[in-house]
C-alpha cells in the first residue's frame, strides 16, 4: 500500500502518473490519518518492509501535527525502514534529528551521500547506507564540488597492495609496535595480531622488559625489543634503548598500553622527533600528547617541517576530547568539523574513530561505511592500529592506508555480526578475521554486507 502523507499529488505532474499506474494495478492507497491509525493499532503488522519517501533532503523546519505523529508512530512499530534518500525529519548536513526523524534499517542515498548520514545522530537514524545511481550527472558535471567522499569495498580494494608469485616477507614491511605496561601487555599482543593477520611481513612489538617475556608467550611470530623498565612501566632512558636500528622499521604504531609516565613521555618526542617514516599514534601516545598541551602541538608541528610523513592518529572521542582540552559531548556535536579542524591545525591525518569513522588531512575527508554496534568493546582500537600500522608500510599515501584500514577492520567486523550477532565477538575475534575480509575485497565480495 501507498501513503498519500501530503494529499493526492498535483495534476499532469509525474507523480499523479505514477500514482494512476499504481491504482490502476490494484494498489491500494491511504492518507496519512488512515496511516497513522494502522500504525498505532498495530493493524501493520503483516507489513513486510516500510519504505519511507515522506521527506528529502531539502527540509529546512521541525516536524509537527500528522507527519511528526506517523514518524513517531513508524518508530515505535517495530517495522523494517527502508529510507529513500535520507530518513524523512533528519538534517542532510548536520544529521540533527529535526524534532523527531525516522530510524531507518538502510537508507538508500541517490546519487551521492549525504554527510548528514554520518555527523550527529545520523548513524543511528540511518542505518546502513546505500548510495544508488539513478541517472543523475557525476557531481563535477553538474557543477558540484563534494566536500567529503566514502570509503566503501571498492575503493579498499583499489587500495589493498597485491601480492606477486615470488614475493617474499622483506618486501611486506617490518612494522615496529611500541607499547605496553603492566597490566596493559595484551594492547600491544592485539595490535601486532592485527599487523600479522593483515599482512605485515615481520613485527617487532617493544615493550618494558619484565613483559618480554609475557609478550613472547602471547605471540609467537612476532619479535621483541626490550626497554628500560621500571616497576612494568617505561622508564627513563627507555629511547636509549630504541634509536639505535629505527631505520630498519617501515612503520611504527606508537601507543597500544603505553602508558603516560616520564618515560613514555619521553619516549613519544623523541620517537616523533627522531622517525621520519610512517607513524601512527594512537590510545596513550595521544594521552601524553594531551598532557603536554602547546608541546604536544609543537611537536607535531616540526615533524611536520622537517618533511617526516603525515602521521596518523587514531583518537575514539575521549581521547580527541583530551586532545582539545574539550569534552566528548562537544567532539561529538560536530565530529567533521573537529577531526578536519585538528589535521589541518596540526598537518596529520586524523582517524576520529566512532560510528561513520572520519578520515581527514587538511584537504580530504572521508567517512566509513562499514563497521557495526558490537565492535564497541575493548581492544578493537588496538586491533585497527595494527591494521593501519601495516598499510602504512605497504602504501605511501598515509590517508589512503587509514582510510583502507578503517574499511577493513569494520568489515572484518560485519563479517563477525553476520557469524555471531551483534555483540559478544572479540578483537582477537575480528583480527583473525582480517585475512578473509581481505579476501573477499579481492574477489569483488566486499559489498556483501550492502556498502554501496
Amino acid at each position: 500500500m501507498v501513503v498519500l502523507c501530503c494529499g493526492r499529488p498535483r495534476a499532469g505532474s509525474g507523480a499523479e502518473h505514477n500514482l494512476a499506474i499504481w491504482e490502476g494495478a490494484g494498489g491500494e492507497t491511504l492518507d496519512a490519518g488512515d496511516a497513522l491509525e494502522l500504525l498505532t493499532d498495530e493493524g501493520a503488522d503483516g507489513c513486510a518492509v516500510v519504505v519511507d519517501a515522506i521527506f528529502g533532503t531539502g527540509l529546512n523546519r521541525e516536524l509537527a501535527g500528522e507527519a511528526a505523529e506517523l514518524v513517531t508512530a513508524l518508530n515505535a512499530s517495530g517495522l523494517p525502514v527502508v529510507a529513500a534518500d535520507i530518513p524523512s525529519g533528519l538534517c542532510s548536513d548536520s544529521g540533527r534529528p529535526l524534532g523527531v526523524a525516522v530510524i531507518a534499517d538502510t537508507t538508500v542515498t541517490f546519487g551521492c551521500a549525504k554527510r548528514g548520514l554520518f555527523l550527529g545522530d545520523g548513524p543511528n537514524h540511518g542505518g546502513r547506507v546505500n548510495v544508488a545511481d539513478i541517472g543523475l550527472l557525476e557531481p563535477a558535471l553538474a557543477g558540484v564540488l563534494p566536500d567529503a567522499e566514502t570509503i566503501d569495498a571498492e575503493r579498499c580494494g583499489d587500495t589493498l597492495p597485491l601480492r606477486h608469485r615470488s614475493i617474499h616477507k622483506g618486501e611486506l614491511g617490518h612494522v615496529l609496535i611500541v607499547g605496553g605496561s603492566s597490566g596493559k601487555s595484551g594492547a600491544v599482543v592485539l595490535a601486532g595480531t592485527a599487523a600479522l593477520r593483515c599482512g605485515a611481513g615481520l613485527v617487532t612489538l617493544a615493550v618494558p622488559s619484565s613483559l618480554a617475556s609475557i609478550v613472547d608467550g602471547a605471540l609467537a611470530e612476532t619479535m621483541t625489543r626490550e626497554l628500560a623498565d621500571e616497576g612494568g612501566q617505561l622508564a627513563e632512558g627507555a629511547w636509549d634503548g630504541l634509536r639505535e636500528g629505527m631505520s630498519n622499521y617501515d612503520s611504527v604504531v606508537l601507543g597500544p598500553g603505553l602508558g603516560t609516565g616520564r618515560g613514555a613521555s619521553d619516549l613519544v618526542f623523541s620517537l616523533i622527533d627522531s622517525y621520519a617514516g610512517p607513524l601512527l599514534l594512537d590510545a596513550d601516545a595521544l594521552n601524553v600528547l594531551a598532557e603536554a598541551g602547546d608541546r604536544g602541538r609543537e611537536a607535531l608541528l616540526a615533524r611536520s617541517r622537517n618533511g617526516a610523513t603525515s602521521a596518523v592518529m587514531t583518537p575514539h572521542p575521549g581521547e580527541m576530547a583530551r586532545l582539545l582540552a574539550s569534552s566528548v559531548a562537544e567532539v561529538q556535536r560536530d565530529r567533521l568539523s573537529t577531526a578536519a579542524g585538528y589535521a589541518r591545525s596540526n598537518h596529520v591525518v586524523m582517524v576520529l574513530k566512532g560510528a561513520a569513522t572520519v578520515v581527514c588531512t587538511a584537504e580530504r575527508t572521508a567517512f566509513n561505511l562499514s563497521g557495526n554496534p558490537g565492535m564497541a568493546s575493548a581492544g578493537m582500537g588496538d586491533v585497527l592500529a595494527g591494521v593501519i600500522g601495516t598499510l602504512q608500510a605497504q602504501i605511501s599515501d598515509s590517508f589512503e592506508a587509514a582510510a583502507a584500514g578503517v574499511f577493513l577492520h569494520g568489515l572484518a567486523g560485519d563479517r563477525m555480526e553476520a557469524a555471531l550477532g551483534d555483540c559478544g565477538y572479540l578483537a582477537s575475534d575480528l583480527a583473525n578475521e582480517l585475512p578473509l575480509a581481505m579476501a573477499s575485497i579481492r574477489h569483488g565480495n566486499g559489498d556483501e554486507y550492502g556498502y554501496e
